[in-house]
């Protein structure tokens, strides 16, 4: 919340946060080269870029129904718990979905630009337990949920191993799609199935110098790709 030109509203109600455990999908989106693109863009083009940005997110909770989103600059975070979705894989099979159609959009977006834009999004998934907290304080403009937990941590590190248009899987994650490859994966679909391609050993030595990756990660986490529009999407699908 930007403070210089507001204030907060004071009620007298009491501090109280709940927490609540939920198995979740999430996804963190960055846009890879927006930091270096920036130093030599305008206001105005950088301000279009972010404008895709919340545009995407806004058309996503339409149609991939995540739970929760939240804006981060110049990328986004974006949540499905499994309890609204039957399952693990169910949720992952949506996660995946949006993930690619974000790639897929971006693609075609950029090539609408009328000026350089950033390279494409990097993204990164992780599946497991998390804590939702739920905070009620006499602050109202502060009482937004929000999540904790080992894979809020592990996914934005995972999506620092993205390039542009690539799209890294945790290792819990690559296991259920492995489990449901029908589901999650789309196998029996010539041109919407996803493959997973496990990392070079250069990605894996990145990965290992993630402070709090857990071995499982740094080891198991792989690739998702796309092969039906590789020589479109996948000429830099992340792997070092």
């Amino acid at each position: 919340m930007y403070l210089k030109n507001n204030s907060l509203s004071v009620t007298p109600a009491e501090t109280a946060i709940r927490g609540e455990r939920e198995t979740a999908v999430i996804v963190y989106a960055d846009l890879r080269g927006f930091a270096h693109w920036s130093l030599n863009a305008s206001p105005d083009h950088i301000t279009r870029v972010i404008e895709v940005v919340y545009d995407r997110v806004i058309q996503l909770s339409f149609f991939y129904k995540h739970t929760f989103h939240k804006f981060l600059g110049d990328g986004f975070l974006l949540i499905w718990e499994a309890k609204d979705h039957e399952s693990l894989a169910e949720a992952l099979r949506w996660a995946l979905s949006a993930s690619f159609e974000i790639h897929k959009k971006y693609w075609y977006i950029a090539r609408q630009l009328k000026f350089p834009s950033p390279l494409g999004f990097g993204i990164g998934i992780s599946c497991g337990d998390v804590i939702r907290i739920d905070p009620e304080t006499f602050v109202p403009e502060l009482n937004e949920p929000d999540f904790v937990g080992y894979p809020m941590n592990s996914g934005s590190r995972l999506q620092k191993l993205a390039g542009p248009y690539g799209t890294v899987i945790d290792q819990r994650g690559a296991r259920e799609a492995m489990r449901n490859p029908g589901r999650v994966l789309r196998a029996d679909n010539p041109v919407l199935r996803l493959e997973l391609v496990r990392p070079h050993n250069k990605s894996v030595s990145m990965a290992d110098k993630f402070t709090g990756l857990h071995e499982d990660d740094v080891f198991g986490f792989q690739y998702v790709t796309w092969p039906y529009v590789k020589d479109a999407l996948w000429k830099v699908d992340g792997r070092l």
